[in-house]
């Protein structure tokens, strides 16, 4: 399966899902004019690669997030995105989630930490300031 490579612009984040070396990063600032375009491309990938993975025992994949700035129809998005991962460990996949953030942005902190804690998501997850 084919990498997802989304160039970041000036509203939206960039995002590289690299399937062969399992790391899916998403990094820089979310408030695109339509967030719902721009997030179900990354849902419709994730769909496909779920469907594509058979034995996911042994498989690590690594989420590396990254958000400057996300604004809540975003969020939105990214929890479903999220959902779509944790799927993942229906197959056996070990996923590690790493929520960046700016060591003085505890909003941003916050929101990583509800948003892994969700019952629906419940991903392993840490989060790692940065200044």
């Amino acid at each position: 399966m084919k990498a997802l490579k989304i160039k970041g612009a000036i509203d939206t984040p960039e995002v590289f899902f690299d399937p062969e070396k399992r790391i899916f990063s998403i990094s820089g600032i979310s408030h695109p004019e339509n967030a719902k375009e721009f997030y179900l491309s990354i849902i419709d990938w994730l769909d496909e690669y779920y469907e594509e993975l058979m034995d996911g025992d042994g498989v690590k994949i690594t989420v590396d997030i990254n958000f400057k700035y996300i604004n809540s129809s975003s969020y939105k998005y990214l929890r479903e995105v999220m959902k779509r991962i944790s799927n993942f460990q229906s197959k056996g996949v070990d996923i590690e989630v790493i929520w960046n953030y700016h060591q003085e942005d505890e909003d941003l902190l916050n929101e990583g930490m509800v948003l892994f804690e969700l019952p629906d998501i419940n991903l392993n997850y840490r989060c790692v300031p940065y200044s």
